[in-house]
């Protein structure tokens, strides 16, 4: 596992730009066609994973969704986000440490449907300690079973949009530049499992492992969800994409595009 060299502590080798938007995505829990991820990075994870995120300026929002191939309804089923930010926010890089510290937050759903539960956490500089889910000021979120360009049935959807500049908790959840943990749990019999970006060993409760995520000041220059060509396209566009990112930053990641796609 490979370090930050400077003061920030976070997993180099897993690194994802996180591109400018003009338009903020509707936060439906479903993939919408057009305007509203045009800008973002598709970033493979695990197995049959994809997750894809862009900020707009005004307002100051980050946006998240989340899909894997689980379409089977478990009550154990989660998704894992982490955020390790920093006091000071701005272009204070991200901060890092064994254990959770205190300008780090975590958000966890579980479950789907009318029983889903949604719980965050703010670390205490050696654990996660369980605090108030803030309000649609800072935090809305949505999830539904849809289908999506880059996975022909229906499966679990999630999005969610946080206000970057709100310090509502203490401190802003992240600044300009930061580091997190994704994960899904697939907890049906014989299902997925743990699917997370970065892999194991990188762990929710240890900061240093996580993925670093710079923000840029432009929407992405090579889309990878194109619309109305086929999935090879798709694939050959989103993986170019990895790795030009990947060329850019002098880092090295394998995407993995093994999941069950569809031809749009």
């Amino acid at each position: 596992m490979a370090l930050a060299s400077n003061a920030a502590a976070y997993n180099a080798d897993y690194t994802h730009n996180n591109y400018n938007s003009e338009t903020t995505p509707t936060i439906d829990g479903q993939y919408t066609y057009g305007d509203d991820w045009a800008a973002s990075l598709v970033q493979p994870f695990g197995t049959n994973g994809f997750f894809r995120d862009e900020w707009t300026m005004s307002p100051t929002y980050y946006c998240l969704i989340i899909e894997t191939a689980d379409n089977t309804n478990d009550p154990g089923d989660y998704w894992e986000m982490t955020f390790d930010s920093t006091t000071d926010g701005g272009e204070t890089p991200p901060n890092g440490g064994t254990a959770p510290q205190t300008d780090d937050y975590k958000i966890r759903v579980t479950g789907h449907g009318e029983s889903a539960t949604v719980q965050w956490f703010k670390g205490s500089g050696t654990v996660w300690n369980p605090i108030a889910t803030p309000g649609a000021e800072l935090f809305t979120y949505a999830q539904s079973l849809s289908t999506s360009p880059m996975i022909a049935d229906p499966h679990y959807i999630l999005e969610l949009r946080i206000e970057k500049t709100s310090n509502v908790l203490g401190t802003v959840v992240m600044g300009y530049n930061w580091a997190s943990y994704y994960a899904y749990y697939d907890a049906h019999e014989g299902g997925y499992g743990l699917q997370s970006w970065p892999p194991a060993p990188a762990s929710p409760d240890v900061p240093n492992s996580w993925g670093y995520i710079p923000y840029v000041m432009s929407a992405n220059p090579s889309p990878d969800v194109p619309e109305g060509i086929g999935i090879g396209a798709v694939i050959i566009l989103s993986s170019a994409a990895v790795i030009a990112g990947a060329v850019l930053l002098r880092k090295h990641q394998k995407p993995n595009f093994s999941a069950t796609v569809t031809s749009i």
